[in-house]
């Protein structure tokens, strides 16, 4: 049932990343901090699930559950400023290459996690197909592979402390704990030079149309935070953080399909050399899902 659920999570995530990369390169949004700002503060709508589960923990456990949530406030901004020059599908490929790596080291270390035959064979596939995407000439290269990793390693501390959370109170509170960290860090950030400025400049002159696909594409990316959470409560971080590549998938499929209609949208390579690249990489993704069902 998890890797359903994951998988759910993954596409409305995709969706949520197409949104990004579109408001990103257009002249609407300017500076990534203040977009990150904008999401961090609409992750308090989670509140609303206060009366169905919240309950007062430990001090060191509230203060995981906030820290997980603060660095993944810091990954989301560093992702998404590659994210305003580079391919969509490529950035997330990456860094979903190389989190569930650092994921699996920490997990080992921290929960103890320990993977079956199976489980192992389908992470290294899953992981594989995800790097396979980012190669080629417009692939993340100096200062901005340099920001991929940061935000891999990010995502993947995040994603363990989230783990240890959900091991040590319920999941309705662990999910708020997570995104008032988040929320908090995002304020920080508006203590950067302009950002405010820019923030009330966004939020004022955007037509109406800005508005609402901001507002659709932080839904699906609020809808997929809490999916991807219930999931990881099911089973192991390491295995959900692997199934990132399926993500890749939906990304693709959504550039051909935008290319067809609008090609500056998503501004993806579909050279035959590339395109055969990125379906050898769907086919190992595909393998690695096959295996994980098996096991």
């Amino acid at each position: 049932m998890w890797l359903l659920w994951a998988a759910i999570g993954y596409f409305l995530n995709a969706t949520a990343i197409a949104v990004d990369k579109i408001l990103l390169t257009s002249k609407q949004i300017k500076n990534p901090a203040v977009y990150t700002v904008m999401i961090s503060i609409l992750g308090l709508f989670v509140l609303v699930l206060t009366p169905f589960g919240l309950e007062f923990v430990s001090i060191p456990v509230l203060l995981v559950g906030l820290v997980s949530g603060a660095i993944f406030t810091v990954g989301l901004w560093l992702m998404f400023t590659i994210l305003k020059t580079a391919e969509a599908s490529r950035v997330p490929a990456l860094i979903g290459s190389w989190s569930p790596l650092f994921v699996l080291i920490l997990a080992f270390i921290s929960l103890g996690e320990r993977l079956s035959i199976y489980e192992i064979a389908s992470f290294v596939l899953l992981v594989l197909g995800g790097l396979l995407i980012t190669q080629g000439k417009s692939g993340l290269k100096g200062y901005n592979l340099v920001l991929a990793i940061g935000a891999a390693i990010a995502f993947a501390v995040s994603s363990v402390l989230l783990k240890f959370s959900l091991e040590h109170t319920n999941f309705v509170s662990s999910l708020i704990w997570n995104r008032l960290g988040a929320s908090g860090a995002g304020l920080f950030l508006l203590l950067l030079p302009g950002v405010i400025k820019e923030l009330r400049n966004d939020l004022s002159v955007g037509h109406k149309s800005f508005k609402w696909i901001v507002l659709g594409g932080q839904t699906a990316g609020a809808l997929s935070g809490l999916i991807i959470t219930y999931a990881i409560s099911l089973t192991s971080v390491s295995l959900v953080n692997a199934l990132q590549g399926v993500q890749y998938v939906f990304l693709l499929v959504m550039a051909a399909i935008l290319s067809r209609f609008h090609q500056s949208l998503l501004k993806e390579e579909f050279s035959r050399a590339v395109l055969f690249q990125k379906i050898q990489a769907m086919i190992l993704i595909g393998a690695g899902l096959w295996l994980l069902s098996l096991g």
